[in-house]
C-alpha cells in the first residue's frame, strides 16, 4: 500500500529538498477558485498541507492534558519553543514531567532527543530552574539572550509557542508554561490547536531553523557581526537550508526518525503553517495576509486579541469591510481585565476609537474582579471559573477559514517578534470557534454552579459591548443632521482610560423638534447628561473636559 506523507530517500540526503518547508514557499497549489485560500498562500508565504487532523484547545484543562499526552507518547524526540516558562505550579510541574519522561526514554534509547527553546526574557541568564532537566540529557537554550554584559543582537522576541513530538503531532497557539494558562480556577482564555499530519513537518522545520538561529545569534555577539551580516545569514538559512558558507545545521535531522512515514492519513483537514520573523522578513507575512483576507471577506470577520494596537492598514481594511456590509467583531479586554497596563494598554486606544467610529462591533471582557472574593466568601468550589482575562489570538473569516496564532496581530508582532500559527480551512473548526465566541459575548450575567450542594453564584457584567454603531445610511437631509447611534468616541482626559461618546436624541434630524439634541455616555457608568440648557437648540459639535468639568460646544 502506498504511504501517505512518506519521506523519499532523496529528502534524507538533500537539504535543498526541504527548502519548501517553514516559510520558504513562494508559490504552491491552492484550492481552485477559492480566493481566501489563494490569499493565504500568496500573502502568507506558505502552502496548504492536507491529510491533517486538528483539535481546538480552548479549555485550560484539555490544553494541559494534551501536552501531557504528547509527552507520554514521545519515543524519538520532543521539541518545545515558548516565550516564557515560569517557576510556579504549572510551569514547574511541566518541567518535572518532561524531566521524568526524558529520564525514562533515555534509559532505553540513548538517542532520545529533547530540545527546549525559550525567549531570553523568560529564561534568566543564571536561572537554575532548568538544571534538573538538563541533567537528564535535555538541551535547553535561550533565544537572543544577553551574554556576559553584551546586549541582545536585536530587539525582537521569540514569541512563538510550539510543542512537537516524534514529527507526528504538534500543539500551536498562544499558551506559555505558567499557572495563568492552565489553572482552571484562575486562567486566561487562550487558544491552541493540536494537529497531526503533514503540517507537523513544516512546524518542525521552523523549530529546527530557530534552534540553529539561536546559536548563530550568540556567535554574532562574540564575533561582532554587523546586523546586515546577521540578516544575510538567517535569510540564507531560511531560504536554502544552509548558511552562506554552505554549512547546514539541519542535515543531522533529515531522516525518518525525525520526519517519519505515515501509514495512513490522520485526517482530511487542510492546514497552512504561518511563521513571522523580523530577521527574515521586514514585515510579518501574517500581517500582510490578514489585511488581504479582510479585504476579501464577504460575510463576517471575528478577531480576538488582548493587544489590538493594529497597523493603520489593518484598521482601515476592517472599517472598509463594515462599509461593504461585512459583520466585523473585535473581542478584547476591558481595562479591569487588561493583561498589561500603562503605555501598552494606551497604545490600543487609537485603534479602538477608529474602529468604534467605523461601526465595528467591539466587545470588552470585564470578568468582574469581585468574583474571586465572592467565591472565597461563599465556599463555592466550581470545577472551573470564568477566565479572568482574554489572551487568545484568533481570527475567523467567513464560514470556513480560521487562524489560531501566537501573534497579537499588532505592531510588535508585525515588525519585531517571531510568531507561529496555523490557518485551518475547515467549516467544522470555524463553526466551533464562532459558537465559542458567540457564547462568550452572550455572558452578560453568568451563573456559576457550585459543588457540595451550595447555591450557585450569578456573576454580573462579565462582558459588554463597547460600541453598537449603525451604518450612516439614513442620515436626514436637513443641514447639520447626523447619523443615529454613538459617535464622536474619544478617551476622557479627566478620567483614567474611559471612553465616552455622543448620541443623538432627536433621531439625528436637525430639522426635527426635540427637547434635547444629544447626550454623552460612558460604557457601564452614568450618563454624563444632556447639553447645557443654553445650547439645547444647537447641534452637538464636540466636548471640552477640564478636570471634572464637562461641557458641550455648539457648532459655529
Amino acid at each position: 500500500m502506498a504511504k501517505t506523507g512518506s519521506l523519499p530517500g532523496l529528502l534524507c540526503s538533500s537539504v535543498a529538498a526541504f527548502v519548501l518547508l517553514a516559510g520558504a514557499v513562494t508559490s504552491a497549489e491552492t484550492e481552485e477558485g477559492n480566493t481566501l485560500a489563494e490569499v493565504v498562500v500568496d500573502a502568507g508565504r506558505t502552502r496548504w498541507t492536507s491529510n491533517n487532523r486538528v483539535e481546538l484547545l480552548a479549555d485550560p484543562r484539555r490544553a494541559w492534558e494534551a501536552r501531557l499526552d504528547l509527552l507520554e507518547a514521545a519515543r524519538n524526540h520532543i521539541f518545545i519553543s515558548t516565550y516564557s516558562w515560569h517557576e510556579n505550579t504549572y510551569g514547574t510541574r511541566f518541567r518535572n514531567e518532561l524531566a521524568r519522561v526524558v529520564s525514562s526514554r533515555k534509559s532505553v534509547n540513548e538517542d532520545f532527543t529533547v530540545r527546549c527553546l525559550a525567549d531570553a526574557t523568560g529564561m534568566k541568564m543564571f536561572s537554575r530552574a532548568f538544571n534538573d532537566l538538563r541533567k537528564t540529557g535535555a538541551v535547553v537554550r535561550s533565544y537572543n539572550r544577553q551574554s556576559w554584559g553584551m546586549a541582545p543582537v536585536f530587539d525582537g522576541r521569540m514569541h512563538d509557542k510550539l510543542m512537537i513530538t516524534d514529527g507526528r503531532k504538534a500543539i500551536v497557539g498562544g499558551r506559555n508554561y505558567s499557572d495563568i494558562y492552565f489553572d482552571p480556577q484562575r486562567w486566561w482564555l487562550d487558544f491552541g490547536v493540536l494537529v497531526e499530519g503533514s503540517a507537523v513537518w513544516e512546524l518542525q522545520m521552523i523549530f529546527l531553523k530557530s534552534w540553529a538561529v539561536s546559536e548563530d545569534l550568540l556567535g554574532a555577539q562574540h564575533f561582532g557581526w554587523s546586523m546586515e551580516d546577521i540578516r544575510r545569514r538567517i535569510r540564507s538559512l531560511w531560504s536554502t537550508g544552509r548558511f552562506p558558507d554552505g554549512e547546514s545545521p539541519l542535515e543531522e535531522y533529515l531522516n525518518e526518525g525525525f520526519f517519519p512515514d505515515y501509514e495512513s492519513p490522520p485526517g482530511e483537514t487542510k492546514v497552512a503553517v504561518l511563521y513571522d520573523n523580523s530577521m527574515v522578513w521586514h514585515r510579518a507575512p501574517t500581517a500582510a495576509m490578514l489585511v488581504e483576507l479582510v479585504e476579501a471577506a464577504e460575510t463576517e470577520i471575528d478577531i480576538m486579541t488582548p493587544f489590538p494596537n493594529f497597523e493603520e492598514v489593518l484598521t482601515r481594511a476592517l472599517a472598509d469591510a463594515v462599509k461593504r456590509g461585512v459583520h466585523v467583531r473585535l473581542i478584547t479586554n476591558d481595562r479591569e481585565a487588561a493583561i498589561r497596563g500603562g503605555w501598552i494598554r494606551l497604545a490600543a486606544f487609537p485603534t479602538l476609537i477608529e474602529l468604534a467610529e467605523s461601526g465595528v462591533e467591539i466587545w470588552a471582557w470585564k470578568a468582574n474582579p469581585k468574583l474571586l472574593a465572592e467565591v472565597a466568601e461563599t465556599g463555592c468550589a466550581p470545577a472551573i471559573m470564568p477566565p479572568i482575562a482574554l489572551h487568545g489570538k484568533v481570527v475567523r473569516i467567513d464560514d470556513e477559514l480560521t487562524i489560531v496564532h501566537s501573534s497579537n496581530f499588532n505592531i510588535r508582532s508585525t515588525y519585531y517578534n517571531t510568531e507561529a500559527g496555523l490557518v485551518v480551512l475547515d467549516h467544522g473548526l470555524n463553526r466551533e470557534v464562532r459558537a465559542l465566541l458567540d457564547r462568550l459575548i452572550s455572558l452578560h450575567d453568568l451563573r456559576i454552579s457550585c459543588q457540595d450542594g451550595l447555591a450557585g453564584i450569578t456573576v454580573e457584567n462579565v462582558v459588554y459591548q463597547l460600541t453598537d454603531l449603525p451604518l450612516a445610511e439614513d442620515v436626514p437631509i436637513a443641514f447639520g443632521s447626523v447619523r443615529t447611534g454613538r459617535r464622536e468616541a474619544e478617551w476622557r482626559a479627566d478620567a483614567p482610560a474611559t471612553l465616552c461618546w455622543a448620541e443623538a436624541l432627536d433621531g439625528g434630524d436637525a430639522g426635527a423638534e426635540a427637547e434635547e439634541n444629544a447626550s454623552q455616555h460612558l460604557p457601564g457608568e452614568q450618563n454624563l447628561g444632556p447639553a447645557a440648557p443654553g445650547f439645547r437648540d444647537l447641534r452637538f459639535f464636540g466636548r471640552s473636559l477640564r478636570g471634572r468639568h464637562e461641557s458641550f460646544l455648539p457648532a459655529a
